[in-house]
């Protein structure tokens, strides 16, 4: 059974590495300074196999015949839906800036971020 990735990290930190700022370019978890020398901690303790299986997952793409793009044309959203999103997004905004607690912050900036994301779509 492969450990989860925040039980491999609490596992190196208990045993004196260093969590880093950086990020790993492949699964993108903190970076570890262990004896002196910055590695992955996640990636040197998953089985090769994993790792192909989330990289191929990640190459796959969507499919659309032709007929049914040509049906999917969009129309664009009310604007007071958009207005509204932008209200939303600008009270969740001042949250954030006025939040101390991290997981809070994180919690408010992903809202942001979908939030966003929904406008630019309906926005198509």
């Amino acid at each position: 059974m492969t450990k989860k990735p925040e039980d491999i990290m609490t596992e190196y930190l208990l045993n004196g590495a260093k969590m880093l700022s950086e990020l790993c370019p492949k699964c993108e978890a903190p970076l570890f300074e262990v004896k002196g020398k910055k590695m992955c901690v996640v990636c040197a303790n998953t089985p090769k196999e994993e790792t192909a299986q989330k990289k191929s997952a990640e190459n796959i793409q969507m499919i659309v015949p032709k007929y049914a793009a040509a049906d999917q044309t969009s129309s664009p959203a009310p604007e007071n839906i958009l207005a509204g999103l932008d209200d939303l997004i600008l009270k969740l905004c001042i949250r954030a800036a006025a939040e101390t607690e991290p997981e809070r912050c994180l919690t408010l900036i992903e809202c942001i971020r979908t939030a966003a994301e929904a406008k630019t779509i309906l926005s198509r």
